[in-house]
This record gives structure tokens, C-alpha cells and sequence, in this order.
């Protein structure tokens, strides 16, 4: 064998051994390799030319119509159900589940001219931003309040675009959250978290001005860590190989310090720059957002959570049914069609393609067909439920399955108050964020490996508590006289798991008492911050975990998808769940693709979208912005 037919890589070692090349030498040449394959890959993605239409490539703001009130015609539009006749023909792609990452997946490749249709297993579109009406009370069920909304940043220019001009945002308070210690025989301790540059540092210094020093650099550490999570999406558009170098040789560093400070978690980062505890749980407190305690979530995730409330909170004007009511016509205009009560069951592939889907409806299976397939139903669905177990287990991201926990799930309880808010004493336009002591760390993870009994017997640590009535102003127009409180805590799903598969409803008495005993208790907790309340209860409604995965679809009662923990948001990890799958055919939206919660969830359709559009919607989306802006600022 001649030394020019050996592989590249034998032949270098042979090289190197030979003393002909230098192992320093090696090293650069292949640095110099990897930077030119990145700069090719990224000069490629942002000027390749793509076969699809920009669905940016016009403002599609009309005037904002007014709100349609009457619950019947909402329903024709959110409620829209299943059948065969309903299918349109000829269908560019399927997308399974109406999360945020669905619709806005559909959306944008409807506004592309795509033919979508959208399947829904609930009986209204929306996934996590549907409402619900119950004894004349209407309740969100996962919008409680928003980011980046309250002035014209790029997200509200992207949802601007797919809902046509016409979801509206009210601003919440200055102080869009409160954090609350209430501990036993004392007096609670309140901090308020103020919206506005520099608002709540200055205010935190002035709480603890022994701290200030350290309160200025976790703030400008916040700022640095937020500016690098743009160059960290990197890795989910190049191919797996360059990925594996980059991490392998410390490269991606010099592209985002993304990475360098997931590898640190919440607790290690904060704990070190603070010291004391009370103001390391202020700076920790929502983490209820991610719901991964600070000692098992990377930095990263809580800076991004404080960049992206940092201009305050804001509230879909009319409801978070708005959202999705907003979305569904762009779908339709070109062709598409949104239906509930649709469960798929599975994705149809054949010789390793996908090729369409299996609805179950009643004793019926209708199989519906389209090259692509777009999954909202989450990672796990899609791996282990949805995909033939062939296809899943020979596929690349089969280890992640192995590999990765489910996030954690939820105990929500729904409180109809029966008067005007006018007339309580309680937060109006925000959020509570209630802890039973300090170390809220070491607090949530005791209480979570707790058993259902000796959780059973103690109060509950964290409540998140808020009256999304209070920041509507449409509310009063639909519901005058009443008002709404919502409360969240984490509540493991083993704690419910032995009646996952009971029907709804139907549960037996060993669950309701379960159920109420926790609600209940949660509602007491809330009654002694907010007394007023205690004689206007008129209506409860408790959902746990098994709740979540009978109307969301998730398969351990989770709500923000895969648990965000510093290892999932690793390198490798990030880079594999990205929208384009290796079954052909079938890409992946909503949080698991992107990160958790509304914004993240969104941003999941965007990026699905441009790997099924083949174009760089973050290019043409960021233009559209900026030419919206100098309009605005030429009319002022």
C-alpha cells in the first residue's frame, strides 16, 4: 500500500512520528481548519438562497380590530374538531400539537404559502395557552405573564407578524413581583422586584448595602452571561462533527462564554458572588419559571430569566385564549386547517421516512399523510410514544432518552372569587412568589424527595400566587364582579403516578383527598397573606400532574418539557435537539428544541420553521424589525 492511499489520519500520525510535521503545527493547522469550516458553514446558512417565501418579507400589521367577546363564535374559531371531511387535500406538512412552538411553526410557514395542518389531542387549540371557563370563571392555564412585551423588542415584532398586529399586551405593575418569607411567628418579609434599568439593583443595594459590591458585579455578570446565549444557538445549525470538535478543543468558547457558565450551576455562581442567604434566594426566586432547582440548573438559565423581565411583565389584553385565537387565521389563509380532539398515536414511516400520521378518533384510525412532519408533543412523546420503536432506537437521539429527566410537574389550583377585585386587599398586576423559609434551594429539594405522606403533613414551601383577572383590563367587560387567583407549586408526578391512566374525573376517593389535601392546604397558605379572600371563595378547581398529562399531553405531567439542567443545555447536548431529526421527514418544535416556557417555546417555531423553510428566519425576522423601528422612530 502506497503512503498516499492511507487514510488521512494514519498518515499524519506516521508523519508526526516521522518528526516531519510538529504536534504544535497539527494543532493550529487543524484550528485554522475548524475556524474556516465554521466561517463556510456560516456564510452558507446566512446568504444560501431559499426555495420558500419570507414570511417576514412584509409588516402584516393590520388595525386592531375589537375583541370578539361571544364565547360561541370564539369556540368556532379555538374548537374547530376532527373529522375526514375536514382534512384539506394536497397538505405541505403536519404539525402535532398547538403549543406555542406548533403554532407559531404552522404560522410562519402558512405566511411561506404552506398548506399546514395543525392536530390537536385537547378539545381547543392552544396547548398551554388555552383558558378555561368553569361556573363563570375563565382561568389561563400557563400564561401568567410575559417578557419582552411591553415595548417593541424583536420577540413582540415576531408574534406582531404571526397573529397579525391583533394580540395586544398590557403593561403588569412596576413591580411585577413580589418575593414573600413567611415563616412561622414572624412577621413576612417582602421584596419587591422592580422593572427598569437599574430599578432593582439600586433597590437591592439600598436593602443590603453590605452586599452592594457584590449586587453590581452578579448584575453585570447577568448582563454578560444574556449576551452570550445568541452564539450558543450556533451549534443547533452546523453539522454534528464540527459540534464535537468545537468542544473537543475548547473552540466554542471562542464563539459564546454560553457554555463556560452552563457548566456552573445557579447555586455555585450566586452562592459564591453572595453572602447572604436571603439575598442569594431573591436572586434565585423564580426559578419556578424553569422549575429546576438552582443547584441542578446551569447560570445561564437564571440570567436569561432576569434579562428577559428586566423591562417588567406584561398580559395578553383579553386572555391568554387570545394568542391562539390570533394565530389560527393565519394558519387558514393559506389553506390550513387547526382541529381538536385529534390524538395521534403515532408517525407513520416507511424505508425510514416519514410520511404522515395515525389519528385515533374513537374506535376509528384515520391515517393522514404530508412530507413533513412537525412534532410540538415534546422530546419524549416523539422518541418514545410517537416514532415506531425501530426508528427511535436506531436514531441518534435515543441516548438522550436515557440520558435526560423529564422536567418537573405541578400542582395548580383555580380560585373563583365571588366580588370586584376593587374590594380585596391583594396584589393587583403581579405575581407573589411565596417561601416558607430561607434556602430555598436545600428547601425545594427536601421537599420534593419527600413521600406523598410526609409532604401530606407540611406546608407547602414555594407558592407562586397571582390574580390574572387583575391584569386584564378586559376582564370587567366579560365578568364583572368576580375575580380570579391562580396558584403553582411543584408537585412530583410519583407523588399521583398510580392513577396516570384513570379516566378524568373518575379517579376515585383515595385521589380527590390526595388532591384536596394539597390544594387546600395552598389555599390556606395564600388565605393568611390575603385574609380578604377567605369569605369570597365560590369556586376551586385542582390540577396535578396526572391533570397535566390528560389535557397537555405530557407524558409525566411536566411543564417545561425536559428538565433544565445544566447537562441538557451541555454542548453536545444542545446541538442534538435541534428542529431537523435523522428520520427524514420529521423535525422537532416547542421548548425541548429551544428552552422553556411561552418565549422559549415560540422561539422553537422559529427555528423549526427555518430548517423546514430552509432560510434564516432570525436574518429575515431581525430585518423586518429593524425597518419597523426606523418607521416608528420617523413618525415620532
Amino acid at each position: 500500500m502506497s503512503f498516499a492511499s492511507l487514510p488521512l489520519w494514519r498518515a499524519t500520525v506516521i508523519l508526526v512520528k516521522m518528526g516531519l510535521i510538529s504536534v504544535p503545527l497539527l494543532v493550529a493547522v487543524g484550528a485554522v481548519a475548524v475556524a474556516v469550516a465554521i466561517a463556510f458553514k456560516l456564510f452558507k446558512y446566512l446568504t444560501s438562497k431559499s426555495p420558500s417565501w419570507n414570511p417576514f418579507r412584509t409588516d402584516s400589521r393590520t388595525e386592531i380590530k375589537p375583541k370578539v367577546i361571544d364565547q360561541k363564535k370564539r369556540d368556532a374559531v379555538l374548537k374547530q374538531g376532527f373529522n375526514r371531511d375536514k382534512i384539506p387535500e394536497n397538505l405541505d406538512a403536519i404539525v402535532i400539537g398547538s403549543g406555542i412552538g406548533g403554532l407559531a411553526a404552522a404560522a410562519l410557514m402558512a405566511k411561506s404559502n404552506k398548506k399546514v395542518l395543525v392536530l390537536e389531542q385537547h378539545d381547543q387549540i392552544g396547548g398551554c395557552c388555552h383558558t378555561f371557563i368553569e361556573k363563570g370563571y375563565e382561568f389561563d392555564v400557563g400564561i401568567h405573564y410575559i417578557g419582552d412585551m411591553t415595548y417593541q423588542s424583536v420577540t413582540k415584532t415576531f408574534l406582531d407578524q404571526i397573529t397579525g398586529g391583533q394580540l395586544e399586551w398590557e403593561p403588569m405593575n412596576k413591580v411585577y413581583d413580589q418575593v414573600i418569607f413567611v415563616e412561622k411567628d414572624q412577621k413576612p418579609r417582602t421584596y419587591p422586584v422592580i422593572s427598569g434599568p437599574g430599578e432593582w439593583e439600586r433597590d437591592l443595594k439600598k436593602r443590603f448595602p453590605d452586599e452592594a459590591d457584590n449586587i453590581s458585579r452578579l448584575f453585570e455578570l447577568i448582563k454578560k452571561v444574556h449576551g452570550s446565549h445568541t452564539g450558543s444557538m450556533f451549534v443547533k445549525f452546523v453539522p454534528m462533527w464540527l459540534v464535537k470538535i468545537l468542544d473537543f478543543t475548547g473552540l466554542i468558547h471562542f464563539i459564546t462564554d454560553f457554555y463556560k457558565w452552563n457548566s456552573k450551576t445557579c447555586k455555585e455562581v450566586i452562592w459564591d458572588m453572595i453572602e447572604t442567604q436571603e439575598l442569594r434566594d431573591i436572586f434565585c426566586y423564580c426559578f419556578g419559571d424553569f422549575g429546576t432547582p438552582p443547584s441542578k440548573a446551569g447560570f445561564p438559565m437564571q440570567s436569561l430569566l432576569h434579562s428577559h423581565f428586566s423591562n417588567g411583565g406584561a398580559y395578553p389584553v383579553g386572555g391568554a385564549s387570545e394568542i391562539a385565537f390570533h394565530i389560527i387565521p393565519v394558519v387558514e389563509a393559506a389553506g390550513g386547517r387547526l382541529l381538536v380532539r385529534a390524538e395521534v398515536n403515532q408517525i407513520l414511516v416507511n424505508d425510514g421516512q416519514a410520511y404522515g400520521v395515525q389519528v385515533k378518533k374513537g374506535k376509528e384510525v384515520v391515517n393522514v399523510t404530508a412530507p413533513i412532519i412537525i412534532s410540538d408533543a415534546g422530546f419524549f412523546n416523539t422518541m418514545e410514544h410517537l416514532l415506531p420503536t425501530s426508528v427511535a432506537a436506531s436514531s441518534h437521539l435515543w441516548p438522550l432518552v436515557k440520558s435526560q429527566a423529564h422536567g418537573p410537574a405541578c400542582l395548580s389550583v383555580f380560585v373563583g372569587l365571588n366580588c370586584n377585585a376593587k374590594e380585596l386587599n391583594i396584589i393587583h398586576k403581579q405575581n407573589a412568589w411565596v417561601f416558607t423559609r430561607n434556602d430555598i434551594d436545600k428547601l425545594t429539594v427536601e421537599y420534593l424527595n419527600m413521600t406523598r405522606e410526609e409532604a401530606m403533613d407540611v406546608d407547602v414551601p414555594l407558592l407562586f400566587i397571582s390574580f390574572p383577572s387583575t391584569k386584564d383590563p378586559e376582564w370587567e367587560k366579560r365578568y364583572p364582579g368576580k375575580t380570579t387567583m391562580v396558584i403553582v407549586t411543584l408537585m412530583p408526578y410519583k407523588w399521583v403516578e398510580e392513577w396516570a391512566h384513570s379516566r378524568v374525573m373518575k379517579r376515585g376517593d383515595e385521589y380527590e383527598i390526595i388532591k384536596k389535601t394539597f390544594g387546600h392546604k395552598a389555599v390556606e397558605q395564600a388565605c393568611q397573606l390575603y385574609p380578604d379572600i377567605k369569605d369570597h371563595i365560590d369556586y376551586v378547581n385542582i390540577g396535578t400532574p396526572v391533570s397535566n398529562r390528560h389535557y397537555l399531553g405530557s407524558p409525566q405531567g411536566e411543564i417545561y418539557g425536559l428538565d433544565h439542567t445544566s447537562d441538557r443545555f451541555s454542548v453536545q447536548n444542545n446541538a442534538l435537539l435541534r428542529p431537523t431529526t435523522d428520520v427524514p421527514g420529521l423535525y422537532m418544535t416547542g421548548q425541548d428544541v429551544c428552552s422553556c416556557g411561552f418565549t422559549g417555546a415560540l422561539y422553537g417555531g422559529l427555528l423549526c420553521a427555518s430548517a423546514v423553510l430552509q432560510r434564516n428566519l432570525i436574518k429575515n425576522l431581525t430585518a423586518l424589525h429593524k425597518h419597523i423601528k426606523r418607521d416608528k422612530k420617523k413618525e415620532e
